[in-house]
């Protein structure tokens, strides 16, 4: 689901291998020239580690200075994220903040 404040994207319910393709593609449709993208995931109950990487491969190719911002992580995932060490990639970034 599309968002306007902040201008993004709400996932809810379950990201696996049959539908993380869809996932990344619909991140990359929503972006916004110049602009970092906001990607609420408060509402996952299920996310295998295809959908973190759909995450993970749209932030890599976004451009220079450009972020995605996670927001609602849940636990399991933020604890995954970290494991492999992508909470340390620039393009990525597990929010804490409120939406702005």
């Amino acid at each position: 689901m599309r968002t306007t404040s902040p201008n993004g994207l709400s996932f809810a319910g379950e990201i696996d291998a049959s539908n993380s393709h869809a996932v990344g593609e619909a991140i990359t449709s929503a972006q916004v020239p110049d602009r970092d993208i906001h990607v609420e995931v408060g509402g996952l109950v299920f996310c295998d580690i295809s959908g973190i990487r759909a995450f993970v491969t749209v932030a890599e190719s976004l451009p220079k200075g450009r972020r995605m911002l996670l927001h609602g992580m849940p636990a399991q995932l933020e604890t995954v994220i970290k494991a492999v060490g992508w909470n340390r990639m620039p393009a990525l970034v597990v929010c804490k903040c409120e939406s702005e």
